[in-house]
């Protein structure tokens, strides 16, 4: 079992640890903030604390903040930099003894100037608005990582017209950042043993839930609205069962949006699916803001609306950090499908940015503008969050064409991230033949060591209004 209880003195039954960091066993990194959820921690913390094993041998207590970051049923913590992987402790004042199962990895800071981008595995399609996400499975002491591309569409007969595509196919990670060959899942009429999408979907999110970022012990692959082959934007969200090297159930429709979207800015954490901005149906950038959170029965217990963004935002990017979100980028006025690759509308440099929960991971206030974080205004383009740094790379701003600024990079701690400069790197994927790519799709994740990598995979060259089928990473 990921949580439990161990021998000790005058243990209620009913005092237990049920989620570390939003998860059942989760992935950690030192030096971040957590918060362990369950009941029976008491008011206060007097003598109580939360210890990690120690590298080495032997225990470290994990810092508490103040006495805010105690009460009965939430503790707020940070990793200690000599955690390792084992069972938490969290002992209260009356001498209860409450563990869960953990895995920490080293923090290793991402240095952007040594970005060095390398051709991976080609896909077998060219499309453009895939939805692409990662799934961490850890055991015995290393973590493997499964990459999943869902639908995406091949442009015909001009920027706004698509064939989107039901496709999903499935990639494994290996060691140094590497994939192996995109492996499309069985696609047949039969509904019952199908592994694609029900439906055709271009320009959706996606998002997976494990045990290891979520309250789900199973394993399930969301994708999150989208442009179906009509062209109408949908609320419909699908998902399926999926194990390590394949869709291991059919999809199925799951609990819908509250209003059809597509090109939003999609965002798992700690459990929870944050969707922000994106198009309705005639292309019009919406203000909507949705948290969802993975049930135990990996269905999504709800999508709560949340406060609304300033302005208008579609096919930009953000992050969700340890107490705010922040989304910066895309455009405000009505765009073709995918946004387009004309001059036109006018991409945003702005920033809006809101306070969070980390407990419930609901906005804790309004939102408000952040500073201009982007040196231009930009927009389709791929997001990747590496820990202390996050990066923006390729998409539509003033200079795109001659390649001015591939891929940009912010540093990132805490609850802040700086402004992104650049361009950062010792190469750049236009450089390497792979296209001024609009509109591509990005994923990061760990190495077992705590590397981080990331993959950003097709688009549209804006050189030649082609789609591209290569796949880039580091």
């Amino acid at each position: 079992m990921g949580c439990g209880e161990t021998a000790g003195p005058i243990a209620l039954p009913t005092a237990r640890i049920d989620y570390v960091d939003g998860a059942v066993e989760p992935i950690l990194v030192r030096g971040q903030a957590l918060v362990i959820e369950g009941f029976g921690f008491g008011a206060a913390q007097g003598t109580g604390r939360v210890r990690f094993l120690k590298a080495g041998g032997g225990v470290v207590d994990a810092l508490i903040g103040d006495s805010a970051s105690w009460s009965d049923l939430a503790v707020r913590t940070t990793v200690p930099d000599s955690a390792v992987s084992g069972l938490l402790t969290l002992s209260t004042a009356t001498g209860r003894r409450l563990t869960a199962a953990v895995h920490v990895l080293p923090r290793i800071p991402f240095d952007p100037a040594t970005l060095a981008w390398q051709a991976r595995a080609a896909f077998p399609r060219a499309p453009v608005g895939v939805a692409l996400a990662a799934a961490e499975y850890a055991s015995g002491g290393t973590v493997s990582t499964t990459l999943f591309a869902a639908g995406g569409a091949e442009p015909v007969g001009g920027d706004s017209l698509l064939a989107p595509d039901s496709g999903v196919y499935v990639a494994r990670a290996l060691p140094g950042g590497a994939i192996n060959a995109w492996a499309r899942q069985r696609d047949t009429t039969d509904a019952a043993r199908s592994r694609v999408l029900p439906a055709p979907r271009a320009f959706a999110a996606a998002a997976v839930a494990t045990r290891h970022n979520s309250r789900f012990t199973g394993n399930v692959l969301y994708v999150i609205g989208g442009i179906d082959a009509t062209g109408r934007v949908l609320a419909s969200v699908f998902g399926a069962d999926i194990g390590p090297d394949s869709v291991v159930g059919r999809f199925i429709t799951v609990e819908p949006l509250p209003a059809p979207v597509a090109g939003a800015i999609g965002v798992m954490r700690r459990g929870r699916v944050y969707v922000i901005g994106g198009t309705d149906s005639l292309g019009h950038p919406q203000r909507t803001v949705y948290v969802g959170r993975v049930g135990t029965d990996g269905h999504i217990d709800g999508w709560y609306q949340q406060p609304l963004i300033p302005a208008p935002r579609a096919y930009g990017g953000g992050v969700v950090l340890d107490g705010r979100a922040v989304a910066f980028g895309g455009v405000s006025d009505s765009v073709a499908p995918g946004g387009g690759l004309d001059a036109a509308p006018t991409r945003l440099a702005s920033t809006d940015t809101a306070p969070l929960s980390l407990v419930s991971g609901f906005f804790t206030g309004v939102w408000g503008p952040g500073g201009a974080l982007l040196p231009t205004g930009r927009s389709q383009f791929a997001t990747l969050d590496l820990g202390n740094v996050a990066l923006v790379v390729g998409g539509m701003y003033a200079g795109a064409a001659g390649d001015a600024a591939e891929t940009l990079a912010a540093g990132v701690g805490g609850d802040s991230i700086g402004p992104f400069a650049g361009p950062v790197g010792t190469n750049s994927i236009a450089g390497l033949a792979g296209g001024t790519l609009v509109g591509p799709a990005a994923v990061a994740w760990h190495d077992a060591d705590g590397t981080r990598h990331g993959l950003v995979l097709g688009g549209m060259d804006l050189q030649t209004r082609l789609r591209r089928a290569g796949t880039w990473g580091f």
